[in-house]
């Protein structure tokens, strides 16, 4: 059976306190490793999602709904289910390297998590504000998926 958890892939939390949240996975890895004895994998979600904007909101009250808050996670691959949507190359190319400038020893570092989470919220509000009008058919609306709210 191949991989299916690779990069990029739009995943839904199952446990902890993020439960029900949606995130993408950035890095997977099936092995255990030192620090962690089971398949693990590292995500960043969206922890508070934009609010509805209509016509007649101003331009202050638009860009204050549409922030959204967001996490990064070292979690077990048991506690994602995957769907079916993948982010686009070029979105998780500028994610990626977004994390990476912050080595793995820096993420225990609350600082660093604080700073690259405020980072990442600046990048992924932009890229909301932007997505072009269309369904989720839509290839380039795909990440539309993740933007919004999971009802269950």
């Amino acid at each position: 059976m191949g991989k299916f958890l690779k990069p990029g892939r739009l995943v839904v939390m199952l446990a902890g306190r993020q439960a029900g949240k949606k995130a993408i996975l950035i890095k997977a890895n099936e092995e255990s490793t030192k620090d962690a004895k089971f398949p693990n994998g590292l995500v960043v979600g969206i922890q508070r999602y934009p609010r509805k904007v209509t016509k007649r909101m101003g331009q202050k009250q638009i860009r204050k709904r549409t922030t959204l808050k967001v996490f990064i996670k070292q979690l077990n691959l048991n506690h994602i289910m995957p769907t079916r949507y993948r982010l686009e190359e070029s979105t998780l190319k500028e994610v990626r390297d977004r994390i990476e400038r912050v080595k793995e020893a820096e993420l225990k570092n609350v600082e660093k998590r604080k700073e690259l989470r405020k980072n990442l919220r600046k990048y992924l509000a932009e890229k909301y504000r932007t997505l072009p009008a269309g369904s989720l058919a839509d290839k380039k609306a795909q990440s539309r998926f993740l933007f919004s709210k999971l009802r269950f």
